[in-house]
């Protein structure tokens, strides 16, 4: 397998540790570090929730799409994905042509758990659903990790393991190439 563009995107579901195994990456690489959902919240000039609760889901999945485009001219670039990218077949297509793709994978207690103790979860991770937290997690992991399995050319579990360890494990697949 070709480093694709020598670019690598993390996927996976809200809490697994796209931000921090990202940044931890994208510093033992000497790489830049790219947090999609930073960059939109610049774009959209507020947080990731207000601007869901006056534009919508739609929308802000349209401008998500729009800025993973422009990162296949990145290079040398490590990006974290919004956890929903996968969901559209075009950003699928996009992630398998262009970047290594790494899925973060965690159990849904662990998600529940970090979520619950992360103070900026309102404002970054509005609900998806109408459902409670723990309902709303397996019903979306459940659509979700078929397009994540689908669309990862490595997978992480991230329950029991800190961001450095991940970070190597990465390094570690990237020698062999």
């Amino acid at each position: 397998m070709k480093i694709k563009g020598s670019k690598i995107a993390l996927i996976g579901f809200r809490a697994t540790g796209k931000t921090l195994v990202g940044q931890t990456l994208a510093q033992k690489l000497h790489w830049p570090f790219i947090d999609m959902d930073v960059q939109l919240t610049a774009t959209f000039g507020q947080a990731i929730d207000a601007y869901v609760r006056s534009h919508g889901w739609e929308s802000f999945r349209d401008a998500e799409s729009d800025l993973l485009k422009t990162l296949v001219a990145q290079e040398r670039c490590v990006v974290s994905t919004g956890g929903g990218i996968i969901e559209r077949a075009d950003n699928r297509e996009i992630l398998a042509d262009h970047f290594l793709v790494i899925w973060l994978r965690a159990a849904p207690e662990t998600i529940q758990a970090r979520l619950l103790q992360d103070p900026l979860t309102a404002a970054n991770r509005p609900p998806l659903t109408h459902l409670p937290m723990e309902k709303e997690i397996l019903e979306v992991l459940q659509r979700r990790t078929p397009l994540y399995e689908k669309s990862a050319d490595l997978v992480l579990d991230t329950d029991n393991a800190t961001p450095q360890e991940l970070a190597s494990r990465v390094e570690t697949f990237l020698e062999r190439f």
